[in-house]
């Protein structure tokens, strides 16, 4: 059985001036860098993509939210 992901990479983006620094147990930090690895990305872009993405949807649950409340 073959499974097809659908990637929701963004396209490359210009170097950032900030920088965000979490804490990652080696698990983490593998299952990020073996992602990467696979999809030839740099593990820092995975980990930046995925952390906005969550920031996205967030924001736009918390929209609907309030257009629920209104």
């Amino acid at each position: 059985m073959t499974i097809q992901l659908n990637s929701t990479l963004p396209e490359r983006q210009p170097k950032r001036a900030l920088m965000f620094s979490i804490r990652l147990t080696q698990a983490e930090q593998d299952e990020i860098d073996t992602l990467a690895k696979h999809l030839k990305l740099p593990g820092s872009f995975m980990a930046r993509h995925f952390i906005l993405e969550a920031v996205k949807h967030h924001k736009n649950q918390m929209t609907q939210e309030a257009a629920v409340e209104a």
